[in-house]
Formats: C-alpha cells, structure tokens, sequence
C-alpha cells in the first residue's frame, strides 16, 4: 500500500518569471504579446479579418510574423535603382518598403517570400522579387541583427512605366519555429501561414 501523508511539503511550481523559451521568460513573452496586441487594437481599431480568414491590416500596422515583426510602411514606383536594380526596356521597378525587425536571437537575410504582390499586372502572384535592399545602406540582403529595426524594401519588375497599379494588395508569409527539423533536425524557422494581407496606395516617383 502506498504511504500518503509524509509530512513533507508539496513541491512548489516554477514561477513564470523563471521559465525560460528561447532565452526569454514566459512572462515576458505573455506580457509582450498582451502589449502589442492592445496597442494595435488601440491605434487601428483592431484587426479586421479578410475574407480567407487573414487578418487585413493597413500600412504602418506591426505584424507579428513570427521570425519577424514586419510594418509595411509604403509602395512606391520608381524608374529604377541604379546600380542595384534595373527595370526592362520601357518598364519600371515596384517597391514594397518595410520596417523589419527579428525577432529570434540569431540574425538572418530578409526572406524572398515574405512579401507577395497580389493581382498587379506583368507580375505573378508568387513571384519573388529581384532582391531586398536596406535602404540605409543600400546593401544588397542585408543581414538583420536581433530586435534592431530596419527599413527594408522589396523590389519588382513592371513590364509597362505607362501603366502603374495606383493600389495593391500584398501578403505577409508567417514562420513557424522548430526546435528540430524533421528534414535535418536543426532548430530553424520554417513558413507557416499568411499572417496579414494589406491594401496599399502607391505613389509614382518615375516622374
């Protein structure tokens, strides 16, 4: 028969403050995520859900993506980025600026697929972009360094300078962490599930 009763004191459960995911308390983590879910709420009236079930969010909206905190800040239509981008003959460059922050503790190069333009004309809706570029630096992707923000932006190619989208939807991909991959069992972030879709004005500085 089991003995019951010893006397002895129940162990007591870790507090949330002493335990740790990812180098940071559960505490923390939870009080974070409280945080920044109360200021978007405050600011833009929370999040309205599209219609496929991902949030919309306007520009200038902090999205939680998960390796990353991603802020749409403008699109913009240019002539070209000499030297770092060139359009075709007759066409133009689209660019999708962001604010870009990492979230983990180990710093990474902008993801290709971050970012996708949906619906505008002479580019697919997966299609990559030609490449990032942080625009204070003009470095070619960049590498991003743990919660330092950066501006960063996404640039395409637009067959016709004649004929600009005036507003375009785009999409945010998520990233999922695993402590071990199932391909390699490395601890990495994969892409997960759209986050966030936006509706952005662009503005035309080819002229």
């Amino acid at each position: 028969m089991q003995e019951t009763g010893s006397g002895e004191a129940p162990e007591e459960l870790p507090e949330l403050q002493h335990i740790t995911v990812r180098g940071r308390s559960v505490r923390t983590w939870v009080i974070s995520a409280a945080a920044v879910l109360l200021a978007i709420s405050a600011a833009f009236g929370g999040l309205k859900k599209a219609d496929g079930g991902t949030a919309h969010v306007d520009a200038g909206t902090a999205i939680d993506a998960g390796q990353f905190e991603v802020t749409v800040q403008r699109v913009i239509t240019v002539k070209d980025l000499k030297p770092l981008f060139t359009p075709d003959a007759g066409g133009a460059l689209i660019a999708v600026v962001t604010k870009l922050k990492v979230t983990d503790d180990t710093g990474t190069t902008p993801p290709a697929d971050l970012i996708r333009l949906i619906g505008v004309p002479g580019i697919k809706d997966d299609d990559a972009p030609l490449g990032t570029t942080n625009l204070r630096d003009q470095t070619m992707s960049p590498v991003l360094t743990p919660d330092a923000g950066e501006d960063v932006a996404y640039v395409w190619k637009l067959p016709k300078a004649t004929d600009l989208p005036t507003e375009v939807k785009l999409t945010v991909q998520g990233y999922e962490h695993q402590d071990e991959s199932l391909l390699d069992h490395h601890e990495k972030w994969l892409p997960d599930k759209l986050v966030a879709e936006s509706t952005v004005k662009v503005k035309d500085n080819t002229k």
